[in-house]
């Protein structure tokens, strides 16, 4: 790639509770200048949580887009300034009921790099125990503990669609396989 990039101006347009649509200004390689719409939501987080050894937390919500109820691993958006490991931790104690012993890192990635700044954390819990906060005002959860396999299994078939949880599972599983 020749040239470089260079940023000129940036704008909100219209914001609304965490997201906001912001349009970015750029000087291309070739001198042009361009303006990029963006979603701005910040950092989010999935949280694949072991129950067991070889037991996973999933949890199922109404989603309006889809218009349907989805199956998800606990995750969310941080809240402005709290880190990806605080924002799982959080999560997984609001969606999923538990507290992690340990949280490892597994990836981090932008789920759409072009219009969309959001980038997600990828953990993996460990050492669960009981202590839920409340959830979402706007989040009505069922729960199910399911074998890590069958959830991998889920994320393959299409299943979970999601694609921060269909990430972070499929990571696992490509990392696990390797030990």
């Amino acid at each position: 790639m020749r040239g470089t990039w260079s940023p000129l101006a940036s704008s909100i347009l219209w914001s609304r509770g965490t997201l906001a649509l912001r349009e970015d200004a750029w000087r291309l390689p070739d001198g042009t200048e361009r303006a990029y719409p963006v979603l701005a939501v910040g950092a989010c987080v999935a949280v694949l949580g072991f129950v067991e050894p070889d037991r996973v937390l999933l949890v199922r919500q109404f989603r309006h887009l889809s218009r349907a109820a989805a199956w998800e691993l606990p995750g969310g958006g941080a809240l402005a300034g709290e880190a990806p490991e605080a924002a799982a931790q959080r999560e997984l104690r609001e969606e999923g009921g538990y507290r992690a012993e340990r949280l490892v890192f597994l990836t981090r990635f932008w789920p759409s790099a072009a219009y969309l700044d959001e980038v997600a954390w990828c953990y993996v819990a460990h050492g669960l125990t009981p202590d839920p906060l409340p959830a979402d005002d706007d989040e009505f959860l069922e729960r199910s503990v399911v074998p890590v396999a069958e959830a991998i299994r889920m994320a393959l078939d299409g299943e979970i669609t999601e694609s921060v949880s269909k990430v972070t599972l499929l990571q696992y599983a490509l990392t696990h396989e390797r030990r």
